[in-house]
């Protein structure tokens, strides 16, 4: 199979991530996870040397998934799937192709437990956030962070990349630069929420010339998501809480679960999530048991003979 010329390829990339950050606004990571996943594409399918991307076939497309299958969780293929439908999308504007072949894409079928969210129950989360040591400046910081995270719903990006600037206690509001997209967006700062973070920056935060609000202690230096995501997996194994995926984002889940079991509407809890589309936040709805009852419809009866 004779691979695409890397100058041609690099071309269109950088031309892809171009659009995929002025245009759509996506972030840095997540321009870099679709150009991998498509520079991974242009390498492997059989359109010749000129990468003459109008050749492309809907049996290419099956192939090259059917190909990725023996390498991939059905979520990572998910993943990749939907980064070719964002190229093709791009392509055929392009003009590049003059076929709709993002709609060729296969669709990745998986049990559905993996697409249900994971959630900790109310006595589970209280325990949780009691669980931080107030009394010492890393159980400050970390019950700051985890509050952040389940009163707020932030991302764990989000969190790590938090400045002191972002925060207007005269207002009452926080400035979060969103993860995904990289807009800044305002969330009312909880009193609660504002009260922890205001007692870690007194007490607990080390004097240092670092601009965001939460670093690490020794040595002194900014916390990465992954920083952030360690400080709930750490307390949960305190605890002894085992669920599938410990992290950040099991508190973000918990928080959108909880409020739509109190009766609110996935409208609200998107808005509270700052999910761009409504059908993000759709997996919340199987945790609304009284309200799936009620339109649920009767098993129709055995019609008589």
């Amino acid at each position: 199979m004779n691979k695409p010329p890397p100058k041609r390829r690099e071309k269109i990339l950088q031309s892809y991530q171009h659009h995929l950050r002025e245009v759509a606004g996506l972030s840095a990571k997540t321009c870099r996870n679709h150009a991998r996943d498509i520079g991974h594409f242009l390498e492997a399918v059989p359109i010749g040397p000129a990468l003459e991307l109008a050749k492309l076939t809907a049996a290419d497309l099956t192939s090259y998934l059917t190909a990725r299958c023996a390498h991939y969780q059905p979520s990572s293929l998910r993943q990749v799937a939907g980064s070719l439908r964002q190229f093709l999308q791009f392509a055929q504007q392009q003009g590049w192709t003059n076929q709709p072949l993002s709609l060729a894409v296969p669709q990745i079928a998986s049990r559905a437990k993996h697409d249900l969210p994971v959630y900790l129950s109310g006595q589970q989360l209280e325990m949780l956030l009691d669980s931080w040591d107030g009394s010492t400046a890393q159980g400050q910081r970390d019950l700051a962070i985890g509050l952040c995270l389940a009163r707020l719903g932030l991302r764990a990006g989000e969190v790590a990349a938090l400045r002191l600037e972002d925060l207007d206690w005269r207002r009452g509001s926080l400035r979060v630069n969103q993860a995904k997209n990289s807009h800044p967006g305002q969330l009312p700062l909880l009193a609660e929420v504002g009260k922890s973070i205001a007692h870690y920056l007194r007490a607990g935060r080390p004097a240092c010339s670092y601009r965001q609000v939460f670093v690490l202690h020794r040595p002194v230096r900014p916390m990465s998501a992954a920083a952030v995501s360690y400080v709930i997996q750490r307390a949960l194994r305190h605890c002894g809480i085992q669920v599938p995926r410990p992290g950040a984002h099991l508190l973000r889940h918990t928080l959108a679960s909880h409020l739509v079991q109190k009766g609110a509407s996935l409208k609200e809890v998107a808005d509270l999530l700052r999910h761009r589309h409504l059908n993000s936040t759709g997996l919340y709805a199987h945790v609304d048991v009284a309200h799936l009852r009620s339109v649920a419809q009767p098993w129709p009866k055995e019609a008589k003979l």
